[in-house]
């Protein structure tokens, strides 16, 4: 390539590029002008006993797709494993207001918080519906070490 070959090309990058992905930011902002559906109904998310006694806490993103009304699939992304189907089952449980079929991510959040107030055997539960779960919870206490044997 000569000088002028690669001065024209590098004056036309901008707007071939700009060409090219016009047809994917108007796919994004259609996309982004869909209405979220309204939950109507659904389980209380619980931390689940296993996580809790093992100290296990973090976030997981789970995939709905409704129907119109119900979720019909759900599946975990990510995740630490008994949190990832604690929230999948929660999630099989929502139902919505009438809507167009669609999909979503709904993001839970697990927290173990030292020193929370409330029922220690209840969990503090914020809905961000319908993109967002926060669940808290105490801790587990600490076991007590076991008694030495008695000689």
């Amino acid at each position: 390539m000569n000088n002028n070959s690669l001065s024209s090309f590098f004056q036309l990058a901008p707007l071939v590029l700009a060409l090219i992905s016009m047809p994917y930011s108007t796919a994004v902002a259609q996309e982004s002008k869909v209405a979220l559906p309204k939950v109507s109904s659904a389980a209380v998310p619980l931390y689940p006993p296993l996580a809790r006694a093992a100290n296990v806490q973090g976030v997981v993103h789970v995939k709905i797709t409704t129907n119109g009304q119900h979720a019909v699939t759900t599946h975990a992304e990510d995740g630490p494993k008994v949190l990832a189907a604690a929230a999948e089952e929660n999630a099989r449980t929502w139902q919505f207001a009438a809507h167009e079929p669609t999909t979503l991510t709904v993001t839970y959040h697990y927290k173990l918080v030292p020193g929370m107030k409330g029922d220690p055997e209840n969990p503090k539960v914020v809905l961000r519906l319908p993109t967002e779960v926060e669940v808290r919870m105490l801790p587990m206490p600490p076991m007590a070490d076991p008694s030495p044997d008695k000689r």
